[in-house]
């Protein structure tokens, strides 16, 4: 799951910031990943959902766009 260390700190900032908002879900994240990060999209979204379970994007749905480049980008996210 070359995709973990990617993925970690994205759900972790995610979270954090739901929470203050008061949050009780996040119910849709959308993300832009470079193509140079070396991940396809089926493999990033198994491991999101793996990395996810009993946390409060555990039921999220992920919506992702590929670009050339090398970063990940959080371009927003829904909660409830």
């Amino acid at each position: 799951m070359h995709e973990t260390h990617i993925i970690q700190p994205i759900i972790k900032g995610i979270s954090e910031h739901a929470q203050k908002e008061g949050a009780k879900a996040v119910t849709n994240v959308k993300l832009k990943v470079g193509n140079l990060t070396c991940t396809n999209e089926d493999s990033f979204k198994e491991t999101f959902k793996t990395l996810t379970k009993a946390t409060m994007l555990e039921d999220a749905e992920l919506e992702i766009t590929f670009f050339p480049g090398s970063i990940v980008q959080v371009l927003s996210f829904d909660v409830e």
